[in-house]
Parts: structure tokens; C-alpha cells; sequence
């Protein structure tokens, strides 16, 4: 069995569209990994337009032995909706890290197809 490599850094890129499921990042089977930057930057000259960004949960974590900590699998949480980015311009759409854990995913889309940009970097380490 292959060995997945400790510590992988990645850039991810997407041109937003507007579905609402749209998975940009994925944590791959085994790897737990953090988002270090989601930036978002509109390409349309005239308009400021719109982007929603979020984690979802994929799978159930279960409570710690005092019953804490418990989320049910298939767990959208936003962490912007609605986000204002003015024409020509970029924004993080992140303001820290965020962990993501093995099958866990970003989701993000735009008001307007095409016109959103996003980029993460992304730190990927592999579960002992």
C-alpha cells in the first residue's frame, strides 16, 4: 500500500457558477486538510456581485466521551452569504484557517455565473 506524502500544499481554483452545490474542494480519503486562503476576485468590470461560501459536513462526527462536539453527516454550514465583492476587485472570503476533515468540502457560488473567481490554498496531511 502506497504512503500518502506527510504535508502537500495545493491551489485550488474555480470560476464560480450558481449552483448552489457546487463543490469546489474536497478533502481526499485519509487527509485532513486547512485551508490557509479562499480569496474571490470579480473579473466583471461594471457590477459588484454576490458570492456564498461554505463548509459542509460530509460525514457524522460523533460526541466526545462527555457528549459533546456531535454534528450530524450532511451539515451545510455558510460562512459568508451574500458577500459583496465590487467590481474589479478581490476579498477573502475567509478571515482565518479553516479545517477540513477527510471527505469534507467546500461549497461556493456566485449570484452570476463566470464573474467570481476563487482561489484556496490548501494544506493537505495525511491521518496517522
Amino acid at each position: 500500500m502506497a504512503q500518502l506524502p506527510l504535508n502537500t500544499f495545493k491551489t485550488k481554483t474555480a470560476v464560480l457558477g450558481t449552483s448552489t452545490t457546487a463543490t469546489v474542494y474536497t478533502a481526499p480519503v485519509g487527509v485532513t486538510s486547512i485551508i490557509l486562503m479562499a480569496n474571490a476576485a470579480n473579473i466583471d468590470n461594471t457590477s459588484t456581485h454576490l458570492i456564498t461560501f461554505s463548509h459542509y459536513r460530509n460525514n457524522t462526527v460523533l460526541p466526545d466521551n462527555q457528549g459533546n462536539g456531535g454534528q450530524p453527516g450532511h451539515t451545510l454550514t455558510e460562512q459568508v452569504v451574500g458577500f459583496p465583492i465590487p467590481n474589479n476587485n478581490a476579498a477573502s472570503v475567509l478571515s482565518g484557517k479553516m479545517i477540513i476533515e477527510s471527505l469534507d468540502s467546500i461549497i461556493a457560488y456566485a449570484e452570476v455565473p463566470g464573474v467570481i473567481k476563487l482561489t484556496l490554498s490548501v494544506l493537505e496531511t495525511a491521518n496517522s
